[in-house]
């Protein structure tokens, strides 16, 4: 055999011009396959679609290697090598285009039985081939083998079984209820590879049964197209999320075709020319693939403050949700405190009613006259004390029904001049007892009247006029009372020569608990008379604030509301 290789070389003879066609249409999709899969190991970041891709693209290209060695070299022993186990390889690419579509539908990896099953079935052309019976014998005169019959039948049908099943899902898409988008990359990417697999497998099957292998040969000028349509649905659809890298891919695929045009040229000024065209295409690629750089970097950025903004939105949803959580917490919280402050007020009321009428009544003598003073003295204490605690429960009561919804208003029309006056002799007489002058004044324009609820606005006016006396050392308590027939309002001001406030002061002043300074002076009050005035004017509709020249200088309290 070694004589008879090196005398006539019959391989040679046999294939023509063929074997130089051969390295162009085998190389090249060899060379752009490879490329790929790098691509793909080095941005994929080893997913088990990627892995699956790489291992198909690697395998077809040690098919393309191998048939081109039977194309291309003359050495018998090389010849025989290399067709043996292309059988098989061919089986296995298949197997693995398959496997590559199933994980594309499922977006997961198969059963462990599929993949028992897919493995069972390449079991038998394994076996085969390392036994060394994939090719029963070798013509020589004419350069070909002998394949197994069994092998070439188990590897027809096999195919034709894969090739139906990828065509099931492909088609599946078109009838399922997806999304545009969903149909679109299912149809590119089963039907590419379905055409890939069928249009080899057919060529191949009609090269082996016609003796033409030139056939197959030069249906591989077409397998590239097939590629590239999977190349695009890789980089386009963004398949392994590294769309950027599809301008770098066809780039170097178009350099890769232009220098394998060499392949084809034999005058030197032809070669000449192409090498040329082909380094000034790198250099324009090297500028290209710069300025692509920049702007990967630049959407690597842009995709970076996406990912942080995404993930500040999420933290964002988190605590607006523990703060509706905390939210919720504290309105039941203090829906909690109300009801005990209401319970608890309830309980107080009944016993401290019996200890300010027994206290007044021992203080009266109806019990016996007190023969001491001190004890005259203890018992005055124990009834002032009684009766201003009563206020201060009654206030908590006041606050509990507000917050319920409870607080009930007996509107009717009455004269809110009158019952101004009326509390003037009320509090004439604690203020005078303080050293405080007390006046009230109103400006002529009786009747004074109003809509609403006549205890409830007159607890509003003792309370301010009683704040005014507690917060006032020395100095005067003037009670003004005017009406504004223009603007139909009714309006009382009590002016004192107290403490006076500060702008931060006088902003909390109305709210619950709030005493300003004046809780330095006076501890004894509950911090809620202005904040019930407030709620109280607020369901007249009216107004009420407070203004003061500043800290040392006293304060006006005024309310407004409307006439009829």
């Amino acid at each position: 055999m070694d004589t008879l290789n090196n005398i006539v070389n019959t391989c040679e003879l046999t294939r023509g011009n063929s074997g130089t066609i051969a390295y162009y249409s085998h190389l090249i999709p060899v060379i752009l396959s490879l490329i790929l899969a790098i691509f793909v190991l080095v941005k994929s970041k080893y997913n088990l679609f990627s892995k699956i891709f790489i291992l198909f693209i690697t395998t077809f290209s040690i098919w393309l290697v191998g048939d081109v060695i039977l194309w291309t070299q003359n050495n018998y022993f090389l010849q025989y090598a290399s067709w043996s186990p292309l059988l098989y390889i061919e089986i296995l690419f298949y197997t693995l285009g398959l496997y590559f579509v199933m994980v594309f539908v499922k977006k997961s990896d198969v059963s462990i039985l599929v993949k028992i099953i897919l493995f069972l079935a390449t079991l038998p052309p394994f076996i085969i081939t390392i036994m060394n019976h994939a090719v029963t014998g070798f013509n020589y005169p004419v350069c070909e083998a002998f394949n197994n019959n069994f092998l070439d039948n188990y590897k027809l049908v096999y195919e034709s079984i894969i090739l139906l099943i990828i065509l099931f899902y492909a088609l599946v898409p078109i009838i399922k209820k997806l999304s545009k988008e969903e149909k679109r990359a299912s149809l590119i990417m089963l039907g590419s590879m379905f055409l890939f697999l069928a249009f080899f497998g057919v060529t191949e099957y009609i090269g082996a049964y016609t003796g033409v292998y030139e056939i197959n040969l030069y249906s591989l000028f077409l397998l590239p197209i097939f590629l590239i349509v999977i190349i695009y649905a890789v980089f386009e659809l963004d398949i392994f999320n590294f769309h950027i890298l599809g301008t770098h891919y066809l780039v170097i695929g178009l350099v890769i075709l232009m220098g394998g045009q060499l392949f084809f040229m034999n005058g030197a000024t032809d070669r000449i020319l192409t090498i040329a065209t082909v380094i000034a295409t790198l250099g324009i690629s090297f500028v290209l693939f710069k300025n692509l750089k920049r702007e990967s970097d630049q959407r690597v950025h842009i995709e970076k403050l996406s990912v942080e903004l995404e993930k500040s939105k999420m933290r964002l949803e988190e605590t607006n949700i523990k703060l509706a959580d905390a939210n919720d917490q504290l309105k039941s919280l203090d829906k909690l405190k109300t009801e005990f402050l209401s319970l608890a007020s309830h309980q107080l009321r009944s016993p401290l009613t019996a200890i300010i009428g027994y206290s007044s009544m021992l203080l009266d003598g109806d019990f016996g006259k007190i023969t001491e003073e001190k004890q005259r003295e203890a018992l005055d204490r124990v009834f002032t004390s009684s009766r201003h605690l009563a206020v201060v429960i009654e206030d908590f009561l006041n606050v509990a029904k507000i917050e319920q919804g409870g607080m009930k208003y007996e509107m009717s029309p009455f004269d809110f001049g009158k019952a101004a006056q009326d509390l003037e002799n009320d509090m004439k007489m604690p203020a005078e007892k303080k050293g405080l002058e007390f006046s009230f004044e109103n400006d002529g324009k009786a009747p004074y009247m109003v809509n609403g609820d006549m205890e409830k606005l007159r607890q509003v006016i003792l309370n301010i006029t009683d704040n005014s006396i507690k917060y006032t050392e020395k100095g005067s308590i003037k009670v003004m009372l005017t009406k504004d027939e223009k603007k139909k309002k009714i309006r009382l001001a009590i002016t004192d020569t107290g403490m006076g406030m500060t702008p931060e002061i006088k902003a909390t002043l109305f709210q619950k608990f709030a005493r300003g300074e004046g809780g330095k002076v006076n501890t004894g009050g509950s911090g809620l008379g202005l904040y019930l005035a407030k709620e109280i004017i607020k369901a007249h509709n009216g107004l009420i604030d407070v203004t003061s020249p500043g800290p040392g200088l006293g304060s006006t309290f005024f309310m407004e509301l409307d006439t009829i």
